[in-house]
């Protein structure tokens, strides 16, 4: 998903946003979820960019119980 907005001022007039997640599921008996989010930001004179990166996994297993 990559969304680009055009705001009205006078350094970095372009607010580029990168998001990206990916899910990862399996199912035994018990269920444990992660998550973590990692964010960048770019500039340059004429654009911001701002990169997050949202990881979630699911999983169940005994051994981790």
């Amino acid at each position: 998903v990559s969304i680009c907005t055009h705001i009205h001022a006078q350094k970095h007039p372009y607010i580029c946003t990168h998001t990206h997640t990916h899910k990862h599921t399996h199912t035994h008996t018990h269920t444990h979820t992660h998550l973590y989010t990692h964010t960048r930001t770019h500039k340059t004179p004429m654009c911001t960019c701002k990169h997050s990166y949202i990881h979630t996994y699911t999983y169940t297993n005994d051994e981790l119980a």
